[in-house]
């Protein structure tokens, strides 16, 4: 008998969107399926949309139970969704996003010929708005550095082991942006037995009201606190793999400030500025660089501050250097300067 597989789907205010998902999910090749879609508080008709779609397309073998979560962001609602899991295998979806007919088949087999996998991904490609598909990056070495710096595991590219991903502690549900990028570093310091699929099995619709929006200074501070949560993370793995993340994660804060002067925002690059011309002259009231929001946790403040200050003092004068230049390059819209990085 076919193990069935849990896909978790979080909505909020999609009826145009997520009938189109969901159709992807009917059109898998595979069965068992089980559909669990969030609902963070709706204020449309998305939940009628969702159980109208129920109603028509649910089998023995293909389900969708609805669910609802009060707390904003879709974290939360993942978070709901997967404390609803009740099979060994499970996956995340987006509600905007569409599967390709092969991808639970794929993802299934693979469970099956290795029992002892944790996590399985694959490629995925944007579809802009003239239908063209666009690959995405994808990593086959070195995936927590192509992680850090290129995002390889978002959302949609990977399914697992049901209590791996409890087991790791799930979604952070206190942060409202690059939650999967957060995610996706502790998934792969947890050293899964993991397997890559290079083929493309997603499609990704990237909307302008999406959570990420399409500019960085709109959303100050909410950035900064990803990259905090990562730091505090890297602070409990063992050397050299720490500072190594620790250094990639400086490289990353410096490069958000260099977008926030991009988009016509220095005075958000000015912390960063003070930094890292003068790292002897900053005091603890900098330790959230270019937030306008800072922590509501003293102490956490000084811990990400120490981070920031520890990781560039141990840069050798030459690597100090760059990381100056680097911030200069990007804020005048240069790109890819993480391959001069670690």
């Amino acid at each position: 008998m076919k193990q069935p597989l849990s896909i978790v789907i979080p909505v909020k205010n999609r009826p145009g969107l997520i009938t189109r998902c969901l159709d992807s999910v009917r059109s898998q090749t595979y069965r068992p399926i089980r559909i669990i879609v969030v609902d963070n508080a709706s204020t449309d008709n998305t939940r009628d949309v969702v159980e109208d779609w129920r109603m028509r397309n649910s089998t023995p073998d293909l389900s969708l139970l609805l669910l609802s979560e009060e707390k904003p962001g879709a974290a939360a609602a993942r978070n709901r969704g997967l404390a609803a899991v009740e099979t060994t295998r499970m996956m995340f979806f987006d509600s905007d996003d569409r599967m390709l007919p092969d991808l639970a088949m794929t993802v299934m087999e693979e469970f099956d010929r290795h029992a002892d996998l944790d996590l399985i991904y694959w490629r995925t490609a944007y579809i802009n708005e003239r239908e063209e598909v666009i690959p995405r990056r994808f990593a086959r070495f070195d995936l927590i550095k192509r992680h850090i710096y290129n995002a390889v595991l978002p959302t949609v590219s990977y399914a697992l082991r049901t209590d791996f991903i409890r087991r790791i502690g799930g979604w952070d549900d206190s942060l409202r942006v690059w939650d999967d990028w957060e995610l996706g570093l502790r998934l792969l310091t947890a050293r899964p037995n993991m397997k890559g699929i290079f083929r493309t099995l997603v499609h990704i619709y990237p909307q302008r009201e999406s959570i990420t929006g399409t500019d960085f200074h709109s959303r100050a501070g909410e950035w900064e606190k990803a990259i905090e949560k990562m730091e505090a993370h890297a602070d409990t793995l063992p050397e050299p793999l720490r500072t190594r993340i620790l250094r990639m994660l400086l490289y990353r804060r410096v490069n958000l400030s260099a977008l926030y002067t991009l988009e016509g925002h220095p005075e958000l690059s000015a912390p960063t500025l003070k930094f890292l011309n003068n790292p002897l002259q900053i005091t603890p009231e900098f330790s959230t660089l270019n937030s306008p929001h800072p922590s509501d946790s003293s102490q956490s403040e000084f811990s990400t501050f120490n981070f920031q200050l520890s990781t560039f003092n141990s840069l050798p004068t030459w690597r100090k250097k760059l990381l100056r230049l680097i911030h200069t390059y990007t804020s005048r819209g240069g790109r890819a300067a993480y391959l001069l990085w670690y």
